[in-house]
């Protein structure tokens, strides 16, 4: 649902959601609409904090803070009032709980990316550690991890992250740090999460030093349950024999491996499936088989190797359908791999890529957990709690409603990387980003569509969005070869395959 069309200014979101309801849009559940109640709290001091800029209530870093006007140190101990700190929203999966953040995200003043923000936890974590390490390159002795709180605190007031988990000691030490520090700056978080927090990082190494994070999740957020039995990606999907077939399991394992094959060939039509090569994180990882926006892996390709959070947003990015191939049934005695697909599926869902696979066994049934010892039995538990999320996913990514929703990338960064790795993109990741910046599909990139590609060109350079006039001639010149182009500014597709590269060296280049 586009939910910036369907609210209204200076509704709250329950107000909107109530509205939603009347009119026929949405089905009124309670659990829902409870959590919206909670969310109303931090919505008021969104509001509160707006109307406070310029009143003195401003951090050290140039922006606002709740340390400004509640008085003194805000992240000392001290009695903190309901939502102060944001709000933290769990339960099951499907239980609606990105429905009910979409929708308090959309009733919240402000624009996108500069009062307000929403970010998958991994797309956030991703962005949170190409930060933090350019900020130490940039001097070994800062206070990485404050500096880039500051940042962001100047440009929101409010962050909100979907599917809020924390898997290893690297992430949930930044964690920690990052919400003290956003926290001071006046920063509300809103979180959903299929965990209490006191279930976050459980048994994780060195937990005990995020303990105090989780007390002070508990302390200063507004910490709601939606105790809903209704996982809303099962209900009203009657899965045809159509919707099953993205997903093959049971009998002969080559016979599987033929099927998803031939569904690819089916997807790509007459495009052949050939080897290329993408630059991830400014290394160069190896397709074995793509073709027409779509590729095929083998399981051990993706998760049994050194692949991450960042190598699947990364595919993500560049193609709309992925086939997995060889999927094993899974245990906790490669917790590893569990992890990998759990984070891969959960990729894959976000950007809406369309997923088809071949395995051992059905979603429900893939993952068993092993015998073991009491520390194994306990990771294992983790793990069956999240994969229970991810089956849930990947029943919902076999519907019909899955399967013709939009491909959504989200970070076109990550394709702009090919003209900085690569020198020459190939011709499938040309099409991709043709895809990704022609938005309305003809044929050709306006000056807004231009001016779209040369700020993430600059974002992935130095950290900034702004577009000259002066840098959009240099690209149009580069192509045209012509400084007089202030009335002519659009790029055709054949320009774009012919000169774009190029045009994309010269964006990033330090002038």
């Amino acid at each position: 649902m586009d939910f910036r069309a369907l609210t209204r200014a200076g509704e709250t979101a329950s107000a909107a959601y109530a509205r939603l309801c009347a009119e026929g849009v949405v089905r009124e559940d309670e659990a829902q609409r409870h959590a919206l109640k909670a969310l109303d709290v931090v919505g008021g001091r969104a509001r509160g904090t707006r109307r406070r800029e310029g009143l003195g209530a401003v951090g050290a870093g140039g922006g606002w803070s709740f340390a400004g006007w509640l008085g003194g140190d805000a992240s000392a101990k001290r009695e903190v009032e309901a939502g102060e700190g944001g709000a933290y929203v769990h339960g099951g999966p499907g239980s609606g709980k990105t429905f009910v953040m979409d929708l308090f995200y959309a009733t919240l003043d402000g624009e996108h990316g500069v009062e307000k923000r929403r970010e998958h936890f991994h797309s956030f974590m991703l962005e949170t550690h190409t930060q933090l390490h350019k900020l130490k390159d940039s001097d070994k002795n800062m206070d990485t991890v404050g500096q880039y709180a500051s940042a962001l605190a100047r440009k929101m007031r409010v962050l909100c992250l979907d599917e809020f988990q924390i898997v290893d000691v690297a992430d949930a030490m930044i964690i920690k740090r990052l919400l003290e520090n956003l926290w001071a700056e006046g920063v509300l978080v809103v979180t959903t999460s299929n965990r209490h927090p006191d279930e976050l990082y459980k048994n994780g190494l060195n937990r005990a030093q995020f303990l105090p994070c989780i007390a002070e999740i508990k302390r200063r957020c507004i910490v709601h349950e939606m105790a809903s039995d209704r996982d809303y990606r099962l209900t009203g999907r009657a899965r045809s024999e159509e919707d099953q077939a993205m997903w093959k399991s049971g009998g002969d394992e080559a016979e599987r491996e033929r099927w998803l094959v031939e569904r690819l060939q089916v997807l790509a039509g007459e495009r052949s499936f050939k080897p290329l090569q993408i630059a991830i994180g400014g290394r160069l990882v190896h397709v074995r088989r793509a073709g027409g926006g779509i590729a095929h892996f083998d399981f051990n390709e993706l998760c049994d190797s050194a692949l991450g959070a960042a190598d699947y947003t990364a595919l993500a990015s560049i193609f709309n359908s992925i086939g997995v191939g060889n999927v094993p049934t899974l245990s906790s005695d490669r917790l590893d791999l569990v992890r990998r697909f759990i984070t891969f599926i959960d990729v894959m869902y976000e950007h809406k890529v369309k997923l088809l696979v071949s395995a051992d066994a059905s979603p429900e049934e893939l993952y068993r957990a092993s015998a073991g010892d009491g520390s194994r039995k306990n990771a294992a538990r983790d793990e069956e709690f999240a994969w229970d999320r991810a089956a849930s996913r990947l029943a919902e990514m076999q519907s019909k409603e899955f399967q013709e929703a939009p491909w959504n990338p989200k970070a076109g960064s990550w394709l702009l990387e090919q003209a900085r790795v690569t020198e020459v993109v190939p011709a499938q990741v040309l099409r991709s980003l043709w895809q990704r910046y022609d938005r309305n599909r003809d044929n050709v990139l306006d000056e807004t569509e231009l001016e779209c590609l040369v700020g993430d060109l600059n974002q992935l350079r130095s950290g900034h969005r702004h577009v000259s006039e002066e840098q959009l001639d240099a690209v149009m010149s580069i192509v045209r070869g012509s400084k007089n182009l202030r009335e002519n500014r659009y790029m055709t597709y054949e320009e774009f395959t012919r000169y774009g590269h190029a045009a994309m060296l010269e964006c990033m280049r330090d002038r």
